[in-house]
């Protein structure tokens, strides 16, 4: 007897009908799973980027503030006690310049403004306040000899037209009894110590040679 041949190509399985309606190909699937992908491992990578560079940035900042505490310690011992020391001996010298005084230009007046008739033989100096301004003033006491009281007149006049010497006083006049017939004489007259500061000697002295012509001799 033949063996029995199928007639019948029906499955007996139930065709699935979900593989049946399937893409065919799932390439643009692939294609942004990857791009997506790529993205997201981009994105962890400039994450810690950032991060280190953060890190890096709170370092330095870390050294910099260091190197400032250092630096101020150091400022603050041996540097500020020197800077003080300077600063002291500065000001001890412009307090020393701008209260010495200089005599030259007194005696400069005194010889301008003397009569020949008038000698002087003691002179002495004082500082004393100003009782009008509260600033310090030069107190000039001289003796001398006149050879009449017409004489201290006059030089009372000359002093008058100083604008250096201030509020001139002879006192203690007493004749001599000689030939000569000579007046002793006591001088007493206050000066500015401004205008007898060693700056303004300085200053003075810088205007003089600055303003002095100079002069200029013919090539024979």
């Amino acid at each position: 007897m033949d063996p029995t041949i199928p007639t019948s190509f029906i499955p007996k399985r139930p065709v699935d009908s979900s593989a049946m309606n399937a893409p065919q190909s799932s390439k643009p699937v692939g294609l942004l799973s990857l791009f997506t992908g790529m993205v997201f491992i981009g994105t962890i990578i400039a994450f810690i980027g950032v991060y280190l560079y953060e890190q890096q940035l709170v370092s330095q900042q870390k050294k910099l503030e260091s190197s400032i505490s250092q630096v101020r310690d150091g400022i603050g011992t041996d540097f500020v006690a020197d800077m003080k020391r300077l600063d002291a001996r500065i000001t001890g010298v412009e307090q020393l310049i701008n209260n010495h005084i200089v005599i030259t230009p007194l005696f400069e007046e005194l010889e301008a403004r003397t009569l020949r008739s008038i000698q002087y033989r003691d002179f002495s100096y004082n500082f004393i306040p100003n009782d009008k301004t509260n600033t310090p003033q030069v107190k000039v006491d001289l003796t001398g000899t006149a050879r009449s009281y017409a004489s201290i007149a006059l030089q009372s006049d000359a002093f008058s037209e100083s604008s250096l010497i201030k509020n001139p006083v002879f006192s203690n006049l007493t004749l001599l009894e000689d030939k000569a017939k000579a007046i002793n004489f006591k001088l007493s007259f206050t000066v500015d110590a401004s205008a007898l500061s060693y700056q303004t000697f300085i200053d003075s002295t810088k205007s003089q040679n600055t303003s002095s012509p100079i002069s200029n001799k013919p090539t024979p």
